[in-house]
């Protein structure tokens, strides 16, 4: 009994996991790891210096097991005068309306609690009773699922304000520290069933790789976890780094060079897509999305494919496009001398100024016009097949269309572009040239500038 607890001092102190004046909230089921995690962490609350207070999530899944799960939890949260919350969950009512598992939405509940309680009971640390035996169990469950590089590094001993201090100890350790110190336990039946992968992952596969391969496979998967999620520390420092350097977004897409590909062999690394689709697009990224991005590379520019309903992928002349479809682009604004759009991504704005005021920038961001027998109303849009301008510096128009080619304007920001209007005709084709009739002249008396942020 002392090895154990003298493990888990060590693992606390190595990960500095606790402080002086900490308030934990422990997750606790009345199953034997959260036994033996309040239980411990009663015993030393006084080294630690510690006040501790707990939850039972009554999950509502085994009917009257489920309540006396609950009985249990109070009991024993008393005979040890320790604050218990009890919460129930509808897990059931929020798997069918989320279209998600049993499990997933049993965690996710969880863990939205968690927080809502360590808040309201003002506790710094919230501590799940996690173990060795656990973080072998959710590897391999990465592992069948088809995990990526981040899968591998298992169960985190600390997220946040979340600590796991028993990650040392395997599910074996703890049994044989309650046996050996008579202190009883719930046991939850539906972890002796295999109706759920994990369960079948514990029940069969386990048993018979300690058994044949390696009887300390919990201990040998633990050391390599950590190394992965040590790697991966360093691997998300270097991916950061590249998305700020390369990536560019706005509220529709996301875009970035091939030359980003030439920097790894000709494929954009899978970790990359990844952070991209999770940070910018808010989209599960998955592995057929990485083989299809990557096909797009030695394409022609225009071909596109279409990930799902809501993501389409272009291959432009330099760049990879992601952009989020369905969104309107074809809106119209009416805008006033004096006012401002907002668009999001940018804001547009009119306003009358003097001539001695009168900068030109040769940015594309600001113009100034002639405004005299102008309407004091613009309309902001999209442009559409047939529009026509004389471009600044021309005698004579030409179609927009054929104006963005010459410009090099990509074939996914074409469709979006904005031109400003005045009586039906184009004034500015927005960033770019404004229209060759109304640039200032000698004999111009009112002058608006027009601006793009």
């Amino acid at each position: 009994m002392k090895k154990t607890e003298q493990k888990v001092l060590r693992f606390i102190e190595q990960n500095k996991l606790i402080s002086a004046g900490d308030k934990i909230l422990v997750a606790f089921s009345g199953g034997p790891d959260s036994v033996f995690a309040l239980h411990f962490l009663e015993k030393f609350k006084r080294k630690y210096k510690v006040d501790l207070c707990a939850v039972h999530f009554n999950h509502g899944l085994r009917g009257k097991e489920s309540d006396a799960d609950e009985i249990f939890s109070k009991e024993f949260c008393k005979r040890k005068s320790i604050p218990l919350n009890v919460v129930k969950i509808n897990v059931k009512l929020f798997s069918k309306k989320n279209k998600i598992s049993i499990e997933e939405a049993a965690r996710t509940l969880r863990y939205e609690n968690l927080n809502k309680i360590a808040e309201r009971t003002q506790s710094t640390k919230i501590i799940t009773a996690h173990n060795q035996s656990d973080n072998t169990e959710t590897i391999l469950l990465n592992l069948f699922s088809g995990t990526g590089f981040s899968g591998f590094s298992g169960i985190p001993v600390q997220r946040g304000n979340i600590i796991r201090p028993f990650l040392c100890l395997t599910k074996q350790e703890i049994s044989n520290y309650l046996e050996q110190a008579k202190i009883l336990f719930r046991v939850d039946s539906s972890n002796l069933k295999d109706d759920y992968k994990r369960n079948y992952i514990r029940n069969r596969i386990l048993p018979l790789v300690r058994l044949k391969l390696n009887p300390a496979i919990d201990e040998a998967l633990f050391r390599s976890s950590k190394n992965f999620e040590n790697t991966l520390f360093l691997n998300h420092k270097l991916i950061d780094h590249i998305v700020a350097e390369y990536v560019t977004h706005n509220s529709n897409a996301v875009s970035f060079p091939l030359l980003l590909a030439d920097l790894f062999d000709g494929k954009i690394p899978g970790e990359i897509l990844k952070i991209i689709f999770k940070r910018y697009l808010k989209h599960e990224f998955e592995y057929d999305d990485y083989v299809k991005i990557n096909s797009l590379i030695s394409k022609q520019k225009g071909r596109k494919i279409q990930l799902s309903k809501k993501l389409v992928v272009l291959r432009e002349e330099e760049s990879i496009r992601i952009e989020l479809t369905g969104k309107p682009s074809n809106n119209n604004y009416t805008l006033k001398t004096g006012g401002k759009v907002d668009l999001g991504s940018k804001i547009i704005g009119i306003e009358q100024v003097k001539s001695e005021n009168v900068q030109f920038k040769n940015n594309g961001k600001v113009e100034f016009i002639s405004a005299d027998g102008m309407d004091e109303n613009f309309i902001l849009r999209t442009w559409k097949a047939g529009d026509k301008f004389k471009p600044l510096g021309m005698k004579n128009f030409k179609k927009v269309s054929d104006f963005l080619t010459d410009s090099k304007i990509s074939v996914s920001e074409r469709k979006d572009q904005l031109v400003l209007t005045n009586r039906n005709q184009i004034v500015w084709i927005v960033g770019l040239r404004i229209d060759d009739r109304f640039k200032l002249n000698s004999k111009t008396k009112k002058i608006y500038k027009l601006w793009l942020k």
